[in-house]
């Protein structure tokens, strides 16, 4: 399991207060489980993609703003301007809840010359079921920057 440490300060002093509930002891943020499974990992809204031949290099808005979005290069087939997707930014482990040990951790990258900052998620690489590997996630709900859903949203 990825290590648990309060994404709001830093800290890895946490009371277990209910089952898969927790609380920070210095900022007294309440997390759940997902919190830490999917830490580094969030919502994000693509705003512009340049074809590149097999690659494509977008702009995914994660919550800091206009003109600090991320620049993500991927080879996904069908990814476009306005869809909500999620983004394993740097320091994320992939999968999704591994340990650092087991998963691979995501890091600033340079593919196809261009520098990437982080991933577009498909089902897999965040542990839910249903949903094709390669075929990026696409969400219909939630807030730019938070966390993404623990289990695959059904229609």
């Amino acid at each position: 399991m990825a290590e648990r440490k309060c994404p709001a300060c830093g800290s890895e002093s946490l009371t277990d207060m209910d089952e898969g509930e927790f609380m920070c002891d210095d900022c007294g943020m309440e997390l759940k489980e997902a919190d830490f499974k999917y830490a580094n990992y969030k919502i994000g809204v693509v705003r512009s993609v340049d074809d590149k031949g097999k690659l494509k290099v977008c702009k995914v808005d994660v919550g800091g703003g206009e003109g600090k979005e991320l620049q993500i290069v991927t080879n996904a087939k069908h990814v476009a301007v306005d869809e909500k997707v999620v983004v394993a930014t740097e320091g994320a482990v992939v999968p999704a809840g591994a340990d650092a040990d087991s998963g691979t951790i995501v890091a600033k990258a340079n593919v196809g010359g261009t520098p990437s900052f982080g991933m577009l998620c498909d089902c897999p690489m965040l542990g839910w079921t249903g949903g094709a590997a390669g075929i990026t996630v696409k969400l219909e709900e939630g807030d730019i920057g938070a966390a993404p859903p623990a289990e695959r949203p059904r229609k």
